[in-house]
């Protein structure tokens, strides 16, 4: 048996951790990228970014979320609206199909108890205390992307 020249081993060795190294990189899944803006202000039917991240206790507040880099398929994407004790008054699961990039907008209308709208031309605040406060915005995409924003409610 003739032994293989050194130079066709070589090769041969680089050819196969080429292959290797590009079947790893196109295995690897990349997770979508998020950024999200906070809003109560309205234009044409469509919310518009704001330069604050303080909004009254009457506002409905939206959350308008670009994800990039989706890969095509489904997806679900998750929200939880904390507030200031700790509490989740909303929950959003959104499941949705998509690649590349998508918008989806959602939103939060804080409700102040039953009653207290009697007593609310006194005093806004009346029955919202729990509202009051730094609010947190978490977002899932696929169980595995986060991003995580803060914002404040003041009445």
């Amino acid at each position: 048996m003739k032994p293989i020249p050194f130079g066709l081993c070589r090769l041969g060795l680089h050819a196969i951790c080429a292959l290797l190294l590009l079947g790893n990189i196109s295995a690897t899944r990349a997770d979508p990228s998020i950024n999200v803006w906070l809003s109560a202000e309205f234009e044409n039917g469509w919310p518009v970014e704001s330069s604050s991240n303080r909004f009254g206790c009457n506002d409905k507040i939206y959350a308008v979320i670009d994800l990039l880099g989706l890969e095509g398929g489904a997806h679900r994407l998750q929200a939880d609206w904390t507030d200031p004790g700790g509490k989740i008054r909303e929950h959003v699961d959104y499941p949705f199909n998509g690649a590349g990039g998508t918008r989806i907008t959602i939103w939060l209308k804080l409700h102040p108890p039953k009653g207290s709208a009697l007593f609310s031309f006194f005093n806004p605040a009346m029955g919202m205390d729990d509202f009051i406060g730094l609010w947190e915005l978490a977002i899932r995409v696929d169980e595995d992307t986060r991003f995580n924003t803060e914002f404040e409610v003041l009445c």
